[in-house]
C-alpha cells in the first residue's frame, strides 16, 4: 500500500523539473523560436523583446530554486531561496516588460515645431515616464536635439544616427547606419499642468515627434534598491546553505539583465538591448553575485544539514 505521507506526484515532478535541463531547454526554445520568427518577419520587435525578457528571468528563477528540493534543508533556508527567486523574477521581468511592452499610455500626442504642445488631461500629475520617438530625415543631419517644458524639470533628449562598417562578401565592406530614434525619460508633471510644450528643436526631423506618457510605478532609485535587496537575500541564502555561486550569481545575472533592458530598450528597439543585456548582464551580474555572496558569508552562519531520516528495522516495528 502506498504511503499516504510520502511525497506527492507534484513534488516528484517539481524535483525532477528543478534538477534537470527541462526548464532551461524550454526557455531556450522560447527565445530561439522568438528569434526565428523575428528574423522571418512574422512577429514584431516589441513582441520578440517581450518574449525574451519574460523567458530569461523565469529560467533563472527556476534554476535558483534547485536547493529547495535537496533533503536535509531547513524551512528557513528553503524560504530564503524561494524569496530570493521570487524577488529576482519580479524585479527583473516586471520593469523590463513594462519597458518593451508598456501597454496603453495615459495620454499621447505629437509635435513637429517649437512651440507646439501636447495637452495634459485633467487630473494627471505626479511621476511619469515619457516615451519620445521620431525619425531622422534621410540625408539630413545625423542628430536632432529637443527639449520639453511643462514638467517639473525640463526633459531634454536627442535622436541620432551613428555609422559602423560591416563586411560584405569576402573582402568588401559597407557603411551601415544605425538610427537611435526613441528613448524613455523620467519626469514629474506638476498638479495643474495643462501641456507638454516642445520648447527647443535643433536639427532636421524626418517626421513629427510622438510623445507617449505612462505612469512611473517604479522610479529608478527604488528599483535599484529593490534589486540590491534581492541580490543580498540571494547571497544570504547561499551563505546559509553553504553553497558557492548557485543562488547569488544567478540572481545577479538576471537582475543585471533586467536593469540593462529597462534603461536601454524601447518598444521599437528591444531585440538589440535584450541580446546585449544577456551578454553584459552575465559578466556584470556574476561579479555582483559573487561579491554579494562573499559579504553575506561573513554575516550569515552556515546551517547544519540535517541527516536524512531512516526507517525503523522490521524487528523494531514488530517489538
Amino acid at each position: 500500500m502506498a504511503d499516504p505521507t510520502g511525497p506527492s506526484p507534484l513534488a516528484f515532478w517539481l524535483e525532477e523539473a528543478l534538477n534537470s535541463w527541462i526548464l532551461p531547454l524550454i526557455a531556450l526554445a522560447v527565445v530561439g523560436a522568438a528569434a526565428l520568427l523575428f528574423f522571418a518577419g512574422l512577429i514584431s520587435e516589441q513582441t520578440t523583446g517581450a518574449m525574451v525578457v519574460v523567458a530569461a528571468p523565469f529560467a533563472v528563477a527556476f534554476f535558483m530554486l534547485r536547493p529547495v528540493t535537496e533533503p536535509g534543508r531547513s524551512p528557513l533556508a528553503r524560504g530564503m531561496v524561494v524569496a530570493a527567486a521570487v524577488l529576482t523574477l519580479v524585479f527583473t521581468a516586471w520593469p523590463a516588460l513594462s519597458t518593451v511592452a508598456p501597454g496603453e499610455p495615459l495620454f499621447q500626442g505629437d509635435v513637429g515645431q517649437e512651440g507646439e504642445a501636447v495637452p495634459v488631461p485633467a487630473g494627471i500629475a505626479g511621476r511619469v515616464r515619457l516615451l519620445v520617438s521620431g525619425a531622422l530625415r534621410q540625408g539630413g543631419e545625423p542628430s536632432v536635439s529637443f527639449a520639453f517644458a511643462g514638467t517639473a524639470e525640463p526633459v531634454e533628449g536627442r535622436l541620432e544616427r551613428t555609422y559602423s562598417t560591416a563586411r560584405v562578401g569576402r573582402s568588401g565592406r559597407a557603411r551601415v547606419a544605425h538610427d537611435h530614434t526613441s528613448d524613455w525619460f523620467q519626469a514629474a508633471i506638476p498638479a495643474g499642468a495643462t501641456e507638454l510644450k516642445l520648447s527647443r528643436l535643433n536639427g532636421q526631423l524626418g517626421g513629427r515627434l510622438t510623445v507617449s506618457v505612462y505612469r512611473d510605478l517604479l522610479p529608478r532609485g527604488v528599483l535599484i534598491a529593490l534589486c540590491a535587496v534581492a541580490l543580498l537575500l540571494a547571497g544570504a541564502a547561499d551563505a546559509r546553505l553553504g553553497l558557492k555561486g548557485n543562488t547569488a550569481v544567478a540572481a545577479g545575472m538576471a537582475l543585471s539583465f533586467g536593469l540593462l533592458v529597462t534603461y536601454n530598450a524601447t518598444p521599437g528597439a528591444a531585440v538589440g538591448p535584450a541580446v546585449g543585456g544577456v551578454v553584459l548582464g552575465a559578466i556584470l551580474g556574476s561579479l555582483a553575485g559573487w561579491v554579494s555572496e562573499v559579504v553575506m558569508r561573513r554575516l550569515v552562519p552556515v546551517e547544519k544539514r540535517r541527516a536524512k531520516k531512516k526507517g525503523k528495522p522490521n524487528g523494531a516495528e514488530a517489538a
